[in-house]
């Protein structure tokens, strides 16, 4: 697509081109047989204008009379021509603008279908090596629904229901906001969700904390409405919303610390998962939860 993008730009650069260039050969000599001429004619020497015709007899003054008439058509004609050119010039420069215009907003439109994410692999492997049996497309899945019930939460004006999900900064500007919002009479809509594409981008361990950067592309609608008369404020209603995120979760790192299998009892070393080397049984630790503290939003287009 961007090579037929590019191919296209440039034979239509090219016919703007030959179209102005023929215009300048065009332009140039009836610019200077009309200026001239019109200018003489016009008044503005009229010294030498009053010596020419007291130089003469009637017949020269008739044949200066006939040139100037001859003169005074053809600056016409001239100037008619290049305004036809001229016209001609502009409607080709829009319709060049116009297609131009047209092929940008299709190729922003579809910049997930170029490419797709990726996650970054070191960062993967390094949470299997922090987390045992990490599974990466569960988690991306999980920081998606995450992402639903805060959303969700947001737009009921109901976010203890996600308190367990986010960090207590998040919660408490959230909340701030929310009472701004709901003082003024104002209700953020969002629905009709699609997941486009996800993928891990970055994983440390700091302190006691594993922290994993995601990006995440979601479509939907996102308007604010007057809660009394549903009237639309600010936003669409009817278009659609492409979104960019990048969504940061944290876990601690001490919590996923097992040591005793809850099957047979005997002492392991794992994190929130692992298999026991006694019994073989699968442990999973109760404290394996991924908590979203930072929502950022790279990137908006308007489908």
């Amino acid at each position: 697509m961007k090579k037929i993008v590019k191919k296209l730009t440039r034979i239509l650069l090219a016919i703007l081109i030959t179209i102005s260039l023929a215009f300048t050969i065009t332009d140039k000599p009836t610019h200077a047989d009309a200026g001239y001429h019109s200018n003489y004619s016009g008044g503005s020497s009229s010294s030498s204008s009053s010596h020419s015709y007291s130089g003469g007899s009637s017949s020269s003054r008739s044949r200066r009379s006939s040139s100037s008439r001859r003169s005074s058509y053809s600056s016409s004609s001239n100037n008619s021509d290049r305004g036809d050119a001229l016209a001609g010039f502009i409607i080709w420069l829009v319709i060049i603008i116009i297609i131009l215009i047209i092929i940008k907003r299709n190729e922003n439109k579809r910049p997930s279908q170029s490419r797709s994410l990726q996650s970054n692999a070191m960062a993967v492997a390094m949470l299997k090596e922090l987390v045992p049996q990490f599974d990466e497309k569960a988690f991306l899945q999980d920081g998606y629904k995450i992402f639903l019930d805060i959303e969700n939460a947001w737009m009921n004006f109901e976010m203890e229901k996600v308190r367990n999900v986010i960090t207590d900064e998040m919660f408490n500007m959230y909340e701030s906001q929310l009472s701004s919002m709901e003082i003024k009479g104002e209700q953020n809509i969002m629905k009709d969700f699609v997941l486009k594409d996800c993928a891990i981008t970055s994983c440390v361990k700091q302190n006691d904390n594993i922290e994993v950067t995601t990006k995440y592309i979601i479509e939907f609608y996102d308007y604010i409405i007057n809660k009394e008369t549903k009237k639309v404020l600010r936003g669409s209603s009817s278009r659609k919303l492409r979104m960019y995120y990048d969504l940061t979760f944290i876990m601690s790192a001490s919590q996923q610390k097992i040591d005793k299998c809850p099957n047979c009892g005997a002492p392991v070393d794992v994190n929130s998962a692992g298999i026991c080397p006694y019994c073989h049984s699968k442990i999973i630790g109760e404290n394996t939860t991924w908590v979203m503290s930072k929502k950022v939003c790279t990137n908006q287009i308007n489908l």
